[in-house]
């Protein structure tokens, strides 16, 4: 089964989307009955308007679009705390924005000792940065 899956990310700290795509690629690869699809915005697809406040309305309407079609939402710890705003409004849309809202799932960095204590508030489930504890997570809240 295929799980729908919406990461959150600022695409200024790719490396830690690329991190959590590393991680569903290798439980994808040694667990038998995982795979994803990945419905995060695209850094292929820019959104470009003539002012900051168009941009932030055209951003949220694709957010929310994007999240619609997942079954959760994965947070990585270290995005929330360099880009508070924008994730938790990916966070805000996810919880209240749909008749049923999508599970949170949040990701501790690597070696971290703390995690914002807002995320770990609203999150379903926080795993460390393990490919199979992020795979168990996604089938037990998404599936």
């Amino acid at each position: 089964m295929a799980y729908d899956v919406f990461i959150s990310h600022a695409w200024s700290y790719s490396e830690r989307y690329a991190g959590v795509i590393r991680l569903l690629d290798i439980a994808s690869r040694n667990l038998s009955w995982f795979s994803y699809r990945d419905y995060s915005v695209p850094r292929s697809e820019p959104i470009i308007a003539p002012n900051e406040t168009v941009r932030n309305s055209v951003l949220k309407a694709r957010l929310k679009e994007q999240i619609r079609q997942a079954s959760c939402v994965i947070v990585p710890a270290g995005m929330y705390v360099n880009d508070r705003f924008w994730i938790q409004t990916e966070i805000d849309l996810a919880l209240n924005a749909f008749m049923y809202p999508k599970p949170i799932i949040g990701i501790r960095r690597r070696s971290q000792q703390r995690t914002p204590v807002e995320l770990e508030r609203q999150a379903n489930v926080m795993v460390n940065w393990n490919s199979n504890s992020l795979a168990t997570a996604i089938y037990e809240v998404c599936g």
